[in-house]
């Protein structure tokens, strides 16, 4: 009972107060203003602008290093500024590795798996890459 005239109580007082309560009117031209704002935030430049690591700056100068390291030891005059002592590769010829490949031989059917395994691996990379590429810089 006592539930009940609290509830009619203050449905009447909800009632007495939403009475009271103005309505806002909006203005005639408001969803165009709206629009206006949404395409106006839309157009806006993009504010992450991705820029690579490493510039072509870079690029060009690690490529010049590593041609240069490349070429420079087997310049043909006697005197270079870069000087390797000789490797002594003799301990190949204690690895037996033409006997390790004659015992274990792989089958076509085994080739041709591991083949189209590292195929699609290498597929599947670049289709994410393009795929994360497309969804983050749009």
């Amino acid at each position: 009972m006592e539930e009940n005239k609290r509830n009619e109580k203050l449905d009447s007082f909800t009632k007495k107060y939403v009475k009271e309560i103005e309505v806002n009117k909006t203005t005639l031209n408001f969803t165009a203003s709206v629009m206006d704002k949404i395409i106006f935030e839309n157009s806006k430049e993009v504010v992450f602008q991705p820029k690579p690591l490493l510039s072509k700056k870079v690029w060009f100068a690690i490529s010049v290093a590593v041609i240069v390291l490349i070429l420079v030891p087997f310049q043909s005059s006697e005197k270079s500024f870069l000087t390797f002592s000789k490797l002594n590769m003799s301990f190949f010829n204690k690895v037996q590795l033409a006997d390790f490949l004659e015992v274990n031989t792989l089958s076509n059917t085994l080739f041709y798996a591991i083949f189209f395994f590292g195929l699609m691996v290498i597929a599947q990379i670049i289709f994410l890459k393009r795929h994360f590429d497309k969804s983050y810089f749009q």
